[in-house]
């Protein structure tokens, strides 16, 4: 699942989605009013697992997806076409002598490219095909150079390169339409090419754009993590020009000249397995068991400093999201495959935050064969959502969530605010925030929620409404810690108490008071928040609740036997307690 803006509008927003069937089969679609049905020029590989790795990235109104295929490139979506980003470089042209009775002599060099144009606009060009040589007899007034075959990578012009000089200067002397297959070249050798024609651009400014695993936005520029192909760029960082930079379909090359790209430890550590950023200036780029931060220079030559940051922690793949801390700051978030949620502050200390649910990380199954995990962070609720696979389960099948608001940095980490949940939308291949209006065929809202891609069926979820899941009713409930209100050596009783809640009509709760660990435990079922007159706060007194010798109380919240009705808030739970004989 994806979220793409084709324009600065945001309520122009797509939803694509790509659903398989196992290794058989595949649709990729996005929604505008409507669902319909791309295309690509080429097909995803459906098998090995990579039909789950596929990822996409919004950029100048394009949709670049990276995703395997039989083709070594990386693919965008233009508007109109699902194809291959840039254009691949051609063969070299032949030549031959033509009009006859001159005498024109001289070694020639020759070379072409590809180019697409929109009027008088040049979208896309290649890189120069490989250099024929040419020396014409000296009894001919002309040279016919044909065009190679076209690479069918929707060029719709091809430029005609010559030198004087097999390692000099080039020049454009032709840029013709490709139903045209030949140029003439009637230069005189002593004039040479530089009085008529154009400067040609440098080899390496027109590489394509490898198949790529992850991709990044660094304000105007595209960002390649690691590759599907080759094993020698699993662990490389690359990036196309800015956008205004000098040279045509920026967003859409690598250049070799100035190099734009760098190699992070190749293979120590293994492959990149993600990256998030730019957060606070810094790009953050994951391998399983490695860190590091990339940060713009505005140096030319040299675009990124890449520092490893860790040695010891690193990411799962698909668990990075960038969200905030507590306190509203930028940060990045993922999971580590030894010890689960951590946290990257605003001054680049990386925190756990998962020590509160260690117990639950243990059941995580790192050898997942499809999916390990997916994440997203949630703005209007402040929570971070992990969709994990546990045990057994080859895909996802557990959501952990942190209630970022409710953290809290200590010594031992970032800890509380965790939350686990199970049932049906935990099953998630795929994850984006989107349009509440998702349903309706009318301009996208702006309050995104998230949206799940289930592992059975063609199923998307937009969840966080209603009160159940998907149609199967679920049990929220909320377990404090232990309380001893002096020592476990002092026993004391209740003798009433009082729960203060958020007012919904028909909202209530079964609230049960456990005694030591659960020695002994007290329901109060249906405790109604519903107001009587206008009040945003309801006070429950707690009649009848009598509990002798305790030494630690502890409380839990649940929703009301019978199903839930409406959603509810239990905001504080007071006792009054009666001192007894302490042993």
């Amino acid at each position: 699942l994806h979220r793409h803006l084709p324009t600065t509008d945001e309520s122009d927003a797509e939803l694509w989605a790509l659903a398989v069937t196992g290794t058989s089969a595949s649709d990729l679609c996005r929604k505008t009013t409507t669902w319909s049905t791309v295309a690509p020029v080429d097909a995803l590989t459906l098998t090995g697992g990579y039909q789950y790795q596929v990822s996409g990235q919004t950029l100048h109104g394009k949709l670049f997806l990276a995703y395997k295929s039989a083709e070594d490139r990386l693919h965008v979506w233009d508007g109109t076409s699902l194809r291959r980003c840039g254009i691949a470089q051609p063969a070299a042209p032949t030549a031959a002598d033509s009009g006859g009775g001159g005498t024109l002599s001289g070694t020639r060099y020759y070379r072409t490219r590809e180019v697409e144009l929109s009027g008088t606009v040049v979208l896309r060009r290649s890189e120069p095909s490989d250099t024929l040589t040419f020396a014409p007899d000296g009894s001919h007034a002309s040279i016919t150079v044909t065009k190679p075959a076209s690479t069918g990578e929707g060029a719709t012009h091809w430029e005609l390169e010559a030198s004087l000089d097999l390692n000099g200067d080039y020049y454009r002397i032709a840029r013709t339409i490709v139903g045209t297959t030949t140029v003439a070249d009637s230069v005189a050798y002593g004039t040479g090419y530089a009085v008529s024609g154009t400067l040609a651009e440098d080899v390496g400014d027109y590489e394509p754009i490898p198949s790529a695993k992850y991709l990044l936005v660094d304000e105007d520029r595209l960002i390649c993590l690691g590759s599907f192909e080759d094993a020698a760029l699993a662990a490389r960082m690359a990036w196309t020009p800015v956008y205004n930079d000098t040279g045509v379909g920026n967003d859409e090359r690598i250049t070799l000249d100035p190099v734009s790209y760098k190699d992070l430890d190749t293979y120590e550590g293994g492959e990149i397995t993600g990256g998030v950023g730019p957060v606070n200036g810094e790009i953050w780029i994951f391998k399983w068991s490695h860190i590091y931060k990339a940060v713009r220079t505005g140096v030319r030559t040299d675009a990124y400093d890449v520092i490893a940051i860790s040695k010891s922690r690193g990411a799962i793949p698909g668990s990075m999201v960038e969200g905030v801390d507590q306190f509203g700051s930028p940060c990045v978030y993922f999971l580590d495959p030894r010890v689960g949620p951590c946290r990257i502050g605003s001054n680049g200390t990386v925190m756990r935050c998962g020590k509160d649910i260690f117990t639950t990380w243990q059941t995580v199954n790192l050898d997942a064969a499809n999916v390990v995990a997916r994440s997203l962070f949630y703005r209007a609720a402040s929570q971070v959502h992990w969709f994990v696979a546990t045990d057994d389960a080859d895909a996802p099948d557990l959501r952990l969530v942190l209630h970022v608001e409710q953290t809290r940095d200590t010594q031992d980490g970032v800890r509380r605010g965790w939350a686990i949940w199970d049932g049906p939308s935990a099953s998630a291949l795929a994850v984006c925030r989107y349009a509440d209006n998702v349903d309706a065929n009318v301009a996208r809202s702006l309050y995104l929620v998230p949206c799940v891609g289930l592992s059975t069926g063609a199923t998307i979820l937009r969840t966080d409404t209603g009160t159940d899941d998907n149609g199967t009713s679920y049990v929220a409930e909320a377990e404090t810690k232990p309380h001893a209100p002096n020592t476990i050596m002092h026993t004391f009783g209740v003798v009433s108490g009082s729960v203060l809640g958020t007012a919904t009509a028909g909202a209530s709760v079964d609230l049960s008071i456990i005694r030591d660990f659960g020695l002994e435990t007290i329901t109060i079922a249906g405790v109604d928040f519903s107001p009587e007159s206008g009040e945003t706060q309801v006070m429950v007194p707690l009649d009848n609740m009598t509990m002798g010798e305790l030494r630690t109380v502890a409380f839990r919240v649940a929703d009301a036997e019978g199903g839930v009705s409406a959603r509810w808030a239990v905001n504080q739970i007071a006792l009054k307690q009666q001192p007894e004989q302490g042993a």
